[in-house]
């Protein structure tokens, strides 16, 4: 087991925002540490709210274990464990919380979704295999972009939830309610909170101060079903938190910020960009697979990093299908893209009024 030292205890990040502590933990993923919160309890209660875990390690388990210390409490004594989503490092540690606190889970009904996606069947890894060489991928392509699961098999025990919430339902917390916002696209289950008298909102994956977030690609259900275009849906999502008057942001990695309408117009701005450069190597190259696009798009890191690569070519390639920029054509089983017209400023993106 790994020993934290007292030098590390005394420089882990823990940080206080009035009634929010921010617990980060470290994970083994370039991303970095995630930030889990916690919300005190009122003068008088018990009540010990925890927003995402970090990732199942003892190396986790003990830092947030040293963060809640430092307030005097410990993990046994959290009553309500709430999720944002189920990645690895924001549901890791959930049934080992539950099991010492006695604590409920909660967290949207389509957690089952990605769960399934982590640590998927053999006969569901097959139709991924089959889905995914219609982008032009073979075989070995999807065993070397998925080789993770053996190691998140390891770092993942997901359970079930104790209450599956909605959109625009209502999380009560002693004099701190927080209303959950559906917000998929980076994943079916995403989702953020909002506390509307102190004008907080909890991010996690889906609004980041220094990374854009990936929208990964959705696998149909079954064989021939209906694929979700996530990026599209991602930015259906923010423009739904654009309204919201949030004077700050705690997100799932990074700093607390401000501004998050800047924040998304800044995302756009990037995505127009890299649509235009797809749209730039369609013009120039032809019909292409989506393979193929990885493969001019990110030249460099194609090969290392299939699993991102293709989340992101496909998530792009969506928007200018649906926005009838680019056609497609099936070639022996294999799908290719041609460009009918390059996007021009703004072409993609409309105004949001708020």
């Amino acid at each position: 087991m790994t020993t934290v030292s007292s030098a590390v205890e005394q420089s882990i990040g823990v940080k206080r925002f009035g009634r929010i502590v921010r617990i980060p933990t470290p994970t083994p993923f370039g991303v970095g540490d995630i930030n889990s919160y916690v919300i005190l309890p009122e003068p008088g209660s018990d009540e010990l709210v925890l927003i995402d875990t970090g990732v199942g390690t003892d190396e986790a388990w003990q830092y947030l274990q040293l963060g809640l210390k430092e307030y005097d409490y410990a993990i046994e004594d959290i009553t309500l464990l709430l999720l944002t989503h189920a990645h690895t490092d924001h549901f890791g540690q959930a049934s080992r919380i539950r099991e010492v606190s006695g604590c409920e889970i909660w967290g949207h009904k389509n957690v089952h979704l990605t769960v399934d996606g982590f640590l998927p069947s053999a006969e569901r890894i097959e139709e991924e295999k089959a889905f995914l060489q219609g982008f032009g991928f073979s075989a070995e392509m999807y065993d070397k972009a998925y080789d993770y699961r053996a190691y998140i098999g390891e770092i993942y025990k997901p359970c079930k939830l104790d209450r599956e919430f909605k959109d625009n339902d209502v999380v009560p917390i002693e004099g701190f309610d927080l209303k959950v916002i559906h917000t998929p696209g980076h994943c079916p289950e995403e989702v953020v909170f909002w506390q509307a008298e102190s004008r907080q909102m909890f991010s996690g994956d889906h609004l980041l101060p220094d990374v854009t977030p990936v929208c990964l690609l959705d696998f149909p259900q079954s064989p021939g079903g209906e694929r979700t275009h996530t990026l599209g849906q991602y930015y259906r999502s923010a423009d739904k938190v654009i309204p919201y008057d949030i004077k700050h942001i705690y997100p799932s990695h990074g700093d607390v910020f401000q501004d998050h309408r800047e924040l998304i117009a800044g995302y756009k701005l990037s995505t127009e960009r890299r649509l235009l450069k797809i749209s730039k190597i369609l013009e120039q190259h032809g019909s292409l697979t989506p393979f193929e696009v990885g493969q001019h798009l990110f030249p460099k890191v194609w090969e290392e990093q299939l699993y991102a690569v293709i989340s992101e070519v496909m998530g792009h390639l969506d928007l200018l299908l649906d926005e009838a920029f680019v056609t497609t054509r099936e070639v022996n089983g294999v799908i290719h893209y041609e460009l009918l017209r390059v996007p021009g400023p703004g072409a993609i993106f409309k105004p949001v009024s708020y």
